[in-house]
């Protein structure tokens, strides 16, 4: 699917779900969040994409993601909300590993939509109150500790590693 047709699927999947009809927007968030990640993907690799329409597909994942799982979450269908919300996550830990010049200009937005869909795995998973989500989010934790380690901050993309 085309960025652009991807684009009015999420608007109108908004529109939807503000109107209460949680099926249709389900399906086209649905959409939406089956093609949108491979546009960040070739976004974060791309010469000539502006921070400014990078940061529109991170606010438009971390949006989808948000909004589908409610959506899956009001229906019962829990591991589906949780997926949702866990996909565009990594993805978004993923990408931030990458050292390209478009991720060190947005890697501060990048976090801050990461950690916002984290917070979003966190509320979820401790509102189920059962021990299967909790273990869920503790490996959640792990791992975001573990990507933590493995990131390096703007400053260090732009110093030269020197040995000595």
């Amino acid at each position: 699917m085309e960025l652009e047709q991807c684009w009015m699927y999420y608007l109108k999947a908004e529109q939807l779900m503000e109107q209460g009809h949680w099926p249709e927007a389900q399906r086209l968030y649905h959409d939406v969040l089956s093609h949108l990640p491979n546009h960040i993907q070739e976004a974060a690799f791309e010469s000539n994409i502006k921070p400014c329409q990078f940061a529109c597909l991170l606010a438009g994942l971390r949006d989808a993601s948000v909004a589908q799982s409610e959506i899956l979450n009001r229906l019962g269908q829990q591991q589906q909300a949780f997926d949702t919300l866990n996909q565009s996550y990594a993805l978004l830990q993923f990408i931030s590993l990458e050292n390209t010049s478009l991720i060190q200009r947005t890697y501060l937005l990048l976090e801050k939509q990461s950690e916002d869909l984290l917070n979003h795995l966190i509320a979820f998973c401790s509102a189920q109150r059962s021990s299967h989500w909790m273990l869920e989010l503790e490996q959640i934790q792990r791992a975001h500790h573990h990507f933590g380690q493995l990131k390096s901050t703007p400053e260090t993309h732009s110093s030269p590693n020197v040995l000595n």
